[in-house]
């Protein structure tokens, strides 16, 4: 009795350092790479100056030692949009707002996607934090740019729902623009993996 008893109790404590040391693997730098001799580099997530639903001038390199949710979307979005929007909103939710992290949602219309328009879509899905940014540029070159660093599809498409043909990945950055981690903005259960992702990313930092 008394070994069967001591075989539990090692098995259990395994399984609890199997599980801690899981949640505190960090997370991998994902995107292309490069080795200069010395160094592994890893690409970056480009700067930008974009103007958000509130007309703030928002930059990257602004955001410093925080964390980045990003998505790409556009207000008259029938299909995708609205999902992804939602579990922006739950993990708004899951994390309180906090200090730490900031949403960065790019529109892919700059034709249609007024500062008013976006202010307004903003208060329909019903956010609140300050620190999610709804945004628009001026340059269609830039954001499909932008939307190659976040390994994300952002292609004028007449045959696809609202015109542009997108994909819906919600994606994870640290503080140094390094793109960590990414889930399908409709897939609750992989955005449920999202937040654990973020959980880890946090307490790295």
């Amino acid at each position: 009795m008394k070994r069967i008893c001591s075989n539990f109790l090692f098995s259990t404590l395994l399984l609890i350092t199997l599980n801690a040391c899981r949640h505190n693997e960090k997370l991998p730098i994902l995107g292309q790479r490069s080795w200069n001799g010395t160094d592994t580099l890893y690409s970056q997530i480009p700067d930008f100056t974009m103007t958000d639903q509130d007309n703030q001038k928002i930059q990257l390199t602004l955001l410093k030692g925080k964390a980045n949710v990003a998505c790409f979307f556009f207000t008259s979005c029938p299909t995708i949009c609205p999902k992804v929007m939602r579990n922006i909103m739950r993990i708004n939710q899951h994390f309180n707002s906090a200090a730490d992290i900031d949403y960065l949602c790019f529109s892919l219309d700059f034709k249609r996607d007024s500062i008013s328009r976006l202010n307004e879509y903003y208060n329909k899905v019903g956010f609140t934090n300050p620190r999610i940014h709804l945004m628009r540029g001026n340059d269609p070159d830039q954001i499909k740019n932008l939307a190659s660093y976040y390994m994300s599809t952002a292609v004028e498409d007449d045959s696809a729902p609202g015109g542009i043909n997108h994909s819906g990945w919600i994606l994870l950055s640290d503080h140094q623009r390094h793109l960590r981690s990414y889930a399908l903005g409709t897939d609750e259960k992989d955005v449920d993996r999202l937040i654990i992702d973020i959980e880890k990313l946090l307490n790295e930092n």
